[in-house]
């Protein structure tokens, strides 16, 4: 998990907790803070006695990219077999990590597996339910119009980082759709758990810093490295056009195409 300035006191405590309370329990939870975080949740994560939580903290701001990068070069000389992604804003469902480890158990050429999430409001209401291919085919189709795996959702097995590397850095945003790219151009194996086992929160300003010229050029530029490293084809420079598009529209309309598409 990467914590950053804007990140709220009471739903830090509710991913942690959701996390601390997993059915699964043999685990260890590292938190970098990304430069200096809100004081209040400085001192919750001071206070927290569970051994299993490691926080690291640093006083300039890098980006979430390379707070991951930082925590994986952490944990990749280790033991770990499976490394878990979770966000300083969401909630992970008791199952999760029990579920998602039951079925790499069930696939031992699986390499990165996400599960289906609640979408939720910052009052924790149900916004909407977001589901996501169950097998890499699926994620292989998908995936050439969008991305095929919810960020914070999926576990990893430890090879994956062996094979794909790490996060990008040179992006504006979307270094997961990257990451996903090279995993799939080093063949690795993707699926997600088709059940609900997370909820994902959408601030108020979700769709609006989500939308406008700079994210819709970016959304081509991003995507055409993508269609171009993995030959997917003209069909994929369509939806991505369409795609580029759709952040030009206003809120509103963004809203209303979020929900029919996704």
């Amino acid at each position: 998990m990467s914590l950053y300035k804007n990140d709220r006191i009471e739903f830090l405590k509710e991913s942690v907790e959701s996390i601390l309370s997993q059915s699964y329990s043999d685990f260890d939870f590292y938190i970098q803070c990304d430069g200096v975080v809100k004081e209040e949740c400085q001192e919750y994560l001071a206070s927290i006695t569970d051994p299993r939580v490691k926080v690291r903290y640093r006083e300039d701001n890098k980006g979430l990219a390379y707070s991951l990068n930082e925590l994986l070069e952490v944990v990749l000389p280790l033991s770990y077999e499976f490394i878990a992604r979770m966000d300083a804003d969401d909630i992970a469902l008791p199952e999760r990590f029990e579920k998602q480890l039951e079925r790499f158990k069930e696939d031992d050429k699986l390499d990165c597996l996400g599960t289906w999430a609640i979408e939720i409001n910052e009052k924790g209401e149900e916004y909407f339910r977001k589901q996501m291919p169950g097998n890499h085919e699926g994620c292989n189709e998908l995936f050439k119009k969008r991305d095929c795996l919810i960020h914070p959702t999926v576990m990893f097995r430890r090879r994956y980082f062996l094979k794909a590397g790490l996060y990008p850095l040179d992006t504006y945003f979307g270094e997961d759709t990257i990451m996903w790219m090279q995993g799939f151009q080093k063949g690795c194996k993707f699926g997600n758990v088709e059940e609900y086992l997370f909820k994902f929160r959408l601030d108020s300003n979700f769709f609006e810093r989500r939308r406008g010229w700079k994210h819709a050029m970016s959304i081509i530029d991003l995507r055409s490295r993508v269609n171009h490293t993995l030959s997917y084809g003209f069909k994929a420079n369509v939806y991505m056009y369409l795609y580029a598009i759709a952040k030009l529209m206003p809120t509103k309309i963004l809203d209303s195409i979020y929900k029919l598409f996704r």
